[in-house]
């Protein structure tokens, strides 16, 4: 009799335990929950070959969005984009987190780098891509978004109407 009842002790922590396991692996690996303008991209694909985002005798890797903006993300792990960035004030095109920085910087260049001045595969809606800690999504209204890591400050976003910085989202304006 005391084996009947053992087993269904045994059977429920089992039960118990599949069960923490399962929950525990379906979370999401990047842990910043989604605030602000910001897209929850944990269930967004990564692109099958990383290899088309190469450009010859240039580091890192780049994509342009399905609207035109240009971005990479360099061998550092530093990322950014440049062209027309919506509600930024006049002149500024291009925005970027570098290594060491706290915040997204919105600046103005002659010499865009995110630019790599050849032809750039288009990453496409709900798709990401993952490079030396660095991740760059783009969503299903086409702006890209950009984290290093788990450091919600680090973010930046290109929409078709706004740009925003860091954890609080700052507009571009």
């Amino acid at each position: 009799m005391r084996r009947f009842v053992e087993a269904p002790g045994r059977l429920f922590a089992g039960v118990l335990a599949c069960t923490f396991i399962g929950v525990s692996v379906a979370a999401p690996a990047a842990g910043i929950p989604s605030t602000g303008p910001y897209p929850d991209i944990a269930k967004y694909q990564p692109v099958s070959n990383i290899f088309n985002y190469i450009v010859t005798d240039r580091d890192g890797i780049w994509f342009t969005t399905p609207e035109g903006v240009y971005c990479a993300i360099e061998d550092d792990g530093s990322y950014g984009c440049s062209g027309d960035l919506p509600g930024a004030p006049p002149g500024e095109n291009e925005v970027a987190w570098f290594v060491g920085d706290p915040f997204p910087r919105l600046y103005h260049t002659d010499e865009p780098r995110f630019n790599s001045g050849t032809r750039q595969t288009i990453l496409i809606g709900e798709t990401y891509l993952d490079y030396r800690g660095s991740r760059c999504a783009v969503n299903r209204e086409s702006a890209v978004y950009c984290i290093r890591g788990g450091d919600p400050n680090s973010q930046l976003m290109v929409s078709t109407t706004m740009t925003w910085r860091g954890s609080d989202a700052t507009s571009s304006t």
